[in-house]
């Protein structure tokens, strides 16, 4: 158990804590989204963070930029369809430098 190999480690003075940081609820804030409008897409979300860290890519090029009056399902779709088109051309990009 990881409580019991750190306990024999012996470290009495030393400080161990744990942090947790929803980010669902930031990606949505971040891409114009609804609150939990994310939280039965869990593979937006996994494509979404893949794209952030492992890409850099930037978040205005994900963002949902249509009318505030759109309903949600609407506005995820959008969203899909910013990272369908970014992972594409990803795809593309890397075929182009396998193929050199």
């Amino acid at each position: 158990c990881f409580a019991e190999a750190f306990r024999s480690m012996k470290l009495a003075s030393s400080v161990f804590g744990v942090c947790l940081i929803q980010l669902k609820p930031q990606l949505e804030a971040l891409l114009g989204l609804p609150e939990q409008s994310l939280t039965k897409e869990i593979r937006l979300t996994q494509d979404l963070l893949s794209l952030f860290i492992e890409y850099q890519i930037p978040s205005d090029l994900l963002t949902f930029d249509g009318a505030e009056d759109t309903e949600c399902a609407g506005k995820v779709e959008a969203v899909k369809g910013h990272v369908k088109n970014v992972k594409d051309m990803i795809g593309d990009t890397k075929k182009s430098e396998l193929s050199e």
